[in-house]
């Protein structure tokens, strides 16, 4: 699965982030640096006087893969319960 993590300044100084999954994977760096500035336009995004989304700071493409540990394709035998 491909995740959009979207990372800004609020107007505390502190970094927030906004994770989109399932996004676009032709998007352009200039499409995405456009939104970005739309969300911190649109000040959508407070708590308290503090707007979460103030400043744009950068954009990453996240890939997650899930891997198989146990069970896999077929699922796992159930442990006989002990003797009484």
């Amino acid at each position: 699965m491909k995740t959009l993590e979207l990372s800004f300044k609020g107007s505390d100084k502190r970094v927030k982030h906004l994770r989109l999954k399932y996004v676009n994977t032709d998007l352009t760096p200039t499409e995405v640096e456009a939104l970005m500035k739309q969300i911190a336009d649109a000040k959508l995004f407070a708590k308290g006087d503090v707007d979460l989304y103030a400043e744009p700071l950068r954009a990453d493409v996240i890939e997650t893969t899930k891997t198989a540990l146990v069970g896999g394709p077929q699922p796992v035998a159930p442990v006989p319960a002990p003797a009484v």
